[in-house]
């Protein structure tokens, strides 16, 4: 589809400020904390654009350098308010940031005049920060979490931890006072539903989108990235939730001699810094220091490229709302390997698009891998099917959904 697609039956011009406090929309997925989030908020905005309507991306400065607003698209202006310091600073240590940034949120309508239609949040940060400032104006505030905070203690296997003490009831805030949840799958509605105590009929999904031009298979003739032959492709931030040990492992559990090159594309965060070393320590102690590829956050032409001369996607997260990078390897033709758990079943058609396997055990994984990396005919069938389910996922796909969701709050 293409961008003059996108305008077709255009209703009026919205002005949306979607917010992400904790980090830029605009920062490349796989580094710190940026990841699917991103993508998403990103995207969307710049979809939202194309077909007419005026998106304001608000965040939190974390660079001395970086331009108070930048033009990113016609439409799509990223604004950095001055909430903390101007640096980096951790996931975990970003809640006494909430209401200094809800303050410069504030400022920022009242100096310069905005006036929004909508006001859309992304993770529960920027809706406790955002929510009371909707409030005030008299417009709805919509909530996307991306992922909903697992009970304290319990396994990775139930969600992503709490980075602070106040996750949990901030979650449970904005579920409960926002107009409209609007998550990325099934899954993930129920979670926000029977976690949160959200309203169901308050709890739409929306699921992610992808550009097809950007993400698209190996051309005929096209060599591969780097590497001629096959090689497999983890692409994550590198934290415990995410697996990538598992993708080592499986790696390992493949036959000696026979085995297709692991590349690792992601980086840790200020939480997990600790993590990139003890993964360097389990590939050497594995024997597999020289068939692994550290590459870290590449952005996303880069990510489409070296996706696309993959054999296969591997992702062994423990839990994930829907699983972005598996719909982005569809388009790309790559077949998926990916743990059956949240929206996963919802981003690859088992035993189509890709593989979802329930057993965490290396040789399980490794069996699936071989089909794709020894039967050229066989991955060609999930290639194709991939492609086919990808064109089905694109941003004007979630523009048009978004703005259906959008005019139904300003006439409830």
């Amino acid at each position: 589809m293409t961008s003059a697609d996108l305008t077709d039956d255009a209703p009026r011009s919205l002005h949306v400020a979607m917010v992400s406090m904790h980090t830029s929309p605009t920062a490349s997925p796989g580094s710190a904390d940026a990841g699917g989030m991103n993508v998403v908020a990103l995207n969307s905005a710049l979809a939202l654009a194309r077909r007419g309507h005026r998106v304001s991306l608000l965040t939190r400065r974390d660079d001395p350098g970086a331009p108070a607003s930048v033009e990113l698209r016609p439409g799509v202006t990223l604004f950095n308010l001055d909430a903390g310091p101007a640096r980096p600073v951790a996931k975990s240590e970003q809640e006494v940031l909430i209401e200094p940034f809800s303050e410069a949120l504030s400022g920022w309508f009242l100096r310069a005049g905005h006036q929004a239609d909508i006001i859309h949040s992304h993770h529960w940060f920027s809706g406790v920060a955002a929510l009371p400032i909707a409030r005030a104006m008299g417009v709805p505030h919509l909530q996307s979490f991306h992922s909903v905070a697992a009970p304290a203690g319990s396994s990775l296997d139930e969600g992503e931890q709490p980075e602070s003490s106040g996750r949990n009831a901030g979650e449970q805030q904005v579920a409960q006072q926002s107009d409209l949840i609007i998550a990325v799958s099934e899954a993930e509605r129920r979670t926000i539903i029977d976690r949160l105590g959200a309203g169901p009929d308050l709890v739409t999904v929306v699921y992610p989108g992808v550009d097809t031009e950007q993400f698209r298979p190996l051309r005929p003739a096209e060599p591969h990235w780097a590497w001629d032959g096959c090689y497999l492709f983890f692409a994550a931030r590198l934290q415990p939730l995410k697996g990538p040990d598992l993708a080592v492992r499986t790696l390992a559990a493949l036959p000696e001699g026979h085995r297709p090159r692991l590349v690792i594309a992601g980086e840790t965060s200020a939480d997990f810094s600790w993590y990139a070393s003890q993964l360097r320590e389990l590939v050497d102690s594995l024997g597999l220091t020289d068939e692994v590829t550290y590459l870290g956050s590449q952005d996303r032409d880069e990510l489409a490229t070296m996706m696309r001369g993959a054999c296969a996607l591997l992702n062994p997260s423990r839990s994930e709302t829907y699983g972005l990078i598996n719909l982005e390897a569809s388009a790309s033709g790559v077949p998926v390997v990916a743990s059956r758990n949240g929206g996963m079943p919802e981003s690859v058609i088992d035993g189509e698009t890709g593989l979802l396997l329930s057993s965490r055990d290396p040789e399980v994984w490794a069996e699936a891998v071989r089909r794709f990396t020894d039967e050229a005919e066989y991955r060609a069938m999930f290639s194709q099917a991939g492609r086919t389910f990808a064109l089905q996922h694109t941003w004007s796909h979630v523009a048009r959904e978004l703005e259906a969701r959008y005019l139904e709050e300003l006439v409830r």
